[in-house]
This record gives structure tokens, C-alpha cells and sequence, in this order.
């Protein structure tokens, strides 16, 4: 007579319908994380811009008002509208974890993982990376063999961790909105191919590993309790929160005076101002219309030449091919200590302007509404949905964030974690570089 466990394990670690349910899985949580995640999400980023409206008409205009709104709250605000997202993604994770089902995906995809050199136990670390990758690294001590260990630390940085869900989400719902779960695939899938192909090559070429046969342990079910499971979303969400309130909130106010400092402006501008405003041949609609365009002329100026749009302009011609500006190369170089810091750094560079006045409406509207002020694409928008791509597959690839990079080091060698900066920027490029020109063609 069988017991519960051997009957489930009989459908669960099935090839076929261990697979199927799998991916229905995995389904099912990115379709819940985007769904029932968005109404939350429009809740937060409309009291964001309540609160942004409240302050700035207590303030008035200047240094602070600009400041609280598109330094604190354009930054921080950004990043804190993807929480329920977040949280309902750590709820899956936790409830697989927690029942024993992560172990039954290892023994599933055991016989996958020995083809690309590896014991089935190596799947666990990688499917621990889409929650963080510096846990995920660490866990690989468990693995006994050295090269199968080395080849799982150097795959993890590829698992879209949730640190990047936020980048996801947001590019995904702003110019992907009819297939946000094809998208979501689309990114993570990449991640898991690159990851797999990275394995192929090093074991071609360094490793020549001798793979563990020894099956998969599989431990009892255990029922999850609410008590468990929330302890650990709660775990999750509050290290979550906390880098919000501290590193995002450094991070974006440096960004922000980086991007307002030092003062300049066109040397023609207070003459042209001052002609404008004299001139009574002018009606009062020409000269606010004029008075709107030396306006954007002096803030593009402002941001061109600030600390950061000296680096971003430095850094730019690297990244042009791949449809990114000067803006979106500073996000990405903001991105290196944690990748949290992208979606807020995109909160406080991309502003919208209109009757000379600035409007405090969501990240999203504003991304699609950013156009080039200056320069041969004047006019054009910033982001499509090939650019968009493009950025996601770039964010997800390239270098690992500072703790990832000292989590390699720590169990792999200073050696290879140089490797996986260096490695992760080329392959980041070249994938990237291929999306946007295919996508081009098809979007």
C-alpha cells in the first residue's frame, strides 16, 4: 500500500507531469505576482503622488521641493510601489520551500542537470538565486563536488533575483502590458539558457567535471504553517524594506544632487528670458510659449552638464548600440552596488514637463512620454518596446551586484569572481546588442 508521500512523489517527480505541473507553477506565481500585485502597486504610486502634490503645494518651488519630490519621493517611491509585488513572490517561494516541493523539482530535473555536468542537488542554489542570489551562492557549500561547485556559484548570478523584479515589472507593465507572463518567461528563461550555455563552455573548456551520480534525497512533505510561511515573507520583505529606508534612500539622494549640481545654464538664457519679457509686441501666449522652451533648454543643458551627466555622457557611446542613453548608462552604473537602485535612479532622471511646469505623475507615463530634447533624435522617444528589452535583458545579465561579487569571491576564489564581472558585462552586451536589433525588426 502506498503512503501520501509515494503517491504525490509519483505525480510530482513524473517526467511528464512533474514537468507540466512545474511550469504551471511557475506560471501561476508570475501571473499572480503581476496581477494581484498591480492593484496594491497603483495604490501606492497614487499616494505617492498625493503626498508629492501635498508637499510641494506646503513648500512652494526650489532646491527642497524639487528635492522631496523627485530626489525622496521620485526615487524611493518608485521602488516602494513594487512591495506587494514582492511579497506575493516571497509567499510562493516560501510555501515551495517550506513543503518540500524544491526538493522534488531537484529530483525532477536531475537527469537535465547531469547533462550539463552537474548533480540534480545543484538546482536547489539556482532556484534559490530568483529570491537573492548571496544565499543562494553560499548554500552551494552543500554540494561536495569542487568543479560542480564553482560551475553552480558562476550560474547563479543569471537567476533573475528579486532584487531585478522590480526593473521587470516596471519595463514589462509600461510597454509589454498584453504579455506580461510571455515577457516574464521570455527574461527569466534567458537568464536559465545563458546560465546553461555558460556551463556547457566551462566544462568544454575548464572544468571537465565528473559528475555525482548519487540520487536526490527527498525528505518527507511537511504541511506549512501560516506561522512559517509569513515569517519567512516577513524576513524577506523586511531586509526589503530596509534597504529601501537606508541604501535606495542614499543612493537616489546622491543621484539627485549629482543631477542638479553644479548650476548651469546657457549663456544666452537670462538675456533671452529678459527679451521675451519686455518684448510687448509678443502676446501673453507667445511668451509663455517661448518661456516653456528656454525653460527645457536650460534644464537640458542643467542635466547634460551636471556631475552625472558628464560620467553618463563619458559612459554612453558603450551603450548606444543597444538604444540606451546617457540616463539609462547611469541607471545601470547606479545599479552595481544593489539593483534596487535602478528602478529609483529611473524615478529621479526622467521628468515630464508641460506649461513649463513639472508634473508629478507615475514612472511609467513618464518613461513614455520622455523624448530626446537635443541632439539628432530630438523628438523621438527615449523608450520602445526594442530599447525596453534590450534594458531588461542588459539588467538581468551583467555584473552581480557588490555582495553577489564578494559572495563569489568568498567561496569560489578571487579569481573567478573577477571572471564573473568580466564575463557577465561581455555576455550582457552581446545579448542585449542581439535582442534590441531583432526586436527592432519584430516590435
Amino acid at each position: 500500500m502506498k503512503t501520501k508521500t509515494q503517491k504525490l512523489d509519483a505525480i510530482l517527480t513524473h517526467k511528464l507531469w512533474g514537468t507540466l505541473i512545474f511550469l504551471f507553477l511557475m506560471w501561476f506565481m508570475f501571473f499572480c505576482t503581476f496581477t494581484l500585485g498591480a492593484y496594491p502597486q497603483q495604490g501606492i504610486e497614487w499616494c505617492m503622488a498625493q503626498l508629492g502634490n501635498f508637499l510641494e503645494s506646503r513648500i512652494g518651488e526650489g532646491y527642497i521641493s524639487d528635492f522631496v519630490n523627485n530626489g525622496v519621493i521620485g526615487g524611493v517611491g518608485s521602488v516602494l510601489a513594487f512591495m506587494p509585488n514582492i511579497l506575493i513572490l516571497f509567499f510562493f517561494t516560501s510555501l515551495f520551500e517550506s513543503t518540500g516541493y524544491v526538493q522534488r523539482t531537484a529530483y525532477l530535473l536531475d537527469g537535465l542537470m547531469h547533462k550539463i555536468g552537474l548533480h540534480g542537488n545543484s538546482f536547489i542554489p539556482l532556484l534559490m538565486g530568483f529570491g537573492c542570489n548571496v544565499p543562494a551562492i553560499l548554500a552551494t557549500k552543500n554540494i561536495s563536488e569542487k568543479n560542480g561547485k564553482i560551475l553552480t556559484v558562476l550560474m547563479v548570478p543569471f537567476m533573475s533575483c528579486s532584487a531585478k523584479v522590480p526593473i521587470d515589472l516596471l519595463l514589462i507593465g509600461t510597454f509589454f502590458p498584453n504579455h506580461p507572463i510571455s515577457m516574464i518567461f521570455l527574461i527569466y528563461g534567458t537568464g536559465i539558457l545563458i546560465a546553461i550555455i555558460t556551463a556547457l563552455i566551462l566544462n568544454k573548456l575548464v572544468f571537465h567535471p565528473t559528475v555525482d551520480n548519487s540520487p536526490v534525497v527527498l525528505q518527507p512533505y511537511k504541511k506549512p504553517t501560516p506561522k512559517f510561511v509569513l515569517k519567512l515573507m516577513w524576513e524577506a520583505s523586511y531586509e526589503y524594506l530596509k534597504k529601501i529606508g537606508t541604501v535606495v534612500l542614499l543612493a537616489v539622494m546622491v543621484i539627485w544632487f549629482l543631477d542638479h549640481f553644479p548650476e548651469r545654464e546657457p549663456q544666452h538664457y537670462a538675456s533671452s528670458v529678459a527679451a521675451i519679457e519686455q518684448n510687448d509686441n509678443l502676446s501673453d501666449t507667445l511668451k509663455n510659449s517661448f518661456l516653456k522652451d528656454l525653460a527645457m533648454e536650460k534644464m537640458v543643458y542643467q542635466q547634460e552638464h551636471s556631475y552625472l551627466g558628464q560620467i553618463g555622457t563619458f559612459i554612453a557611446p558603450a551603450l548606444e548600440p543597444l538604444g540606451f542613453d546617457w540616463k539609462m548608462s547611469i541607471c545601470l552604473v547606479a545599479g552595481l552596488p544593489a539593483k534596487e537602485f535602478i528602478v529609483g535612479t529611473l524615478g529621479v532622471l526622467y521628468k515630464t514637463e508641460t506649461d513649463g511646469e513639472e508634473v508629478n505623475t507615475h514612472l511609467p507615463a513618464r518613461l513614455k512620454n520622455e523624448t530626446y530634447l537635443s541632439g539628432e533624435k530630438k523628438g523621438e522617444p527615449v523608450f520602445n518596446p526594442a530599447v525596453a528589452l534590450s534594458f531588461l535583458i542588459f539588467a538581468l545579465l551583467y555584473i552581480p551586484c557588490i555582495a553577489t561579487f564578494f559572495s563569489i569571491k568568498k567561496e569560489a576564489g578571487m579569481k573567478w569572481a573577477v571572471f564573473s564581472v568580466v564575463y557577465s558585462i561581455s555576455i550582457a552586451w552581446i545579448t542585449a546588442f542581439l535582442f534590441y536589433r531583432v526586436a527592432l525588426f519584430f516590435i
